[in-house]
């Protein structure tokens, strides 16, 4: 979506221009664009008819450029998943969430510690999006709705601010990771997940005739 918004929004377009946009964003932190993925991207569009080569230039020695524009049909697919993102919740994929799942595995002095140390990267990060919406870049360069997208990621970081350090207080309190009944038979490092959770589906298996 963010490559065929950029070539509509300002095309006819370099592939070279449309990654300095993408990097001036800095759309690979938080839009999953990677910049070496770009001119294979416009490739891939282009084959699949939702983009085309307005023309070619050649510049002395160099390699030549094409410049693109939106098709029609690259039109009606960037409406759809423009409206799909607006009107639609989506997943956010962030490899802390499967390492939290592994918290028994960690030393609580380390696990509280590492949820403070998060809480503090986190406010870093909102003090220098707070300084930055405060310079004339932001207030000169800027469309007004780039401010709000930032003051949006600072409300998602403070809301998990404040988690983390809950969290990390529960910890520190002692809190026991299993469910009661279950904290007072098992050790965790011994505890063996396969047996004592057990897939859906596995008491069918179990009952089933073949397995009389």
């Amino acid at each position: 979506m963010m490559i065929l918004g950029l070539v509509r929004w300002m095309q006819p377009v370099h592939g070279y221009d449309v990654r300095r946009e993408l990097l001036s964003w800095s759309a690979d932190k938080w839009a999953n664009v990677q910049p070496g993925s770009i001119y294979h991207a416009l490739r891939k569009l282009t084959e699949e008819g939702l983009l085309r080569e307005v023309a070619t230039e050649q510049v002395g020695a160099r390699p030549a450029r094409v410049t693109y524009g939106i098709t029609p049909k690259g039109e009606d697919e960037f409406q759809g998943l423009l409206r799909g993102n607006w009107w639609n919740l989506g997943e956010v994929v962030d490899p802390f969430f499967a390492a939290f799942s592994f918290l028994p595995a960690l030393p609580r002095e380390e696990a509280s510690a590492a949820l403070r140390n998060r809480a503090r990267l986190l406010r870093a990060m909102n003090d220098s999006l707070r300084a930055a919406m405060e310079s004339g870049w932001m207030k000169t360069d800027k469309p007004v709705h780039v401010s709000w997208m930032w003051q949006l990621s600072i409300a998602r970081a403070e809301g998990e601010i404040s988690w983390c350090e809950r969290i990390a207080d529960l910890i520190d309190a002692g809190v026991t990771y299993l469910p009661e009944e279950h904290a007072k038979n098992f050790d965790w490092p011994h505890l063996d997940w396969a047996q004592h959770a057990p897939m859906a589906g596995d008491q069918d298996d179990e009952e089933s005739p073949g397995d009389a």
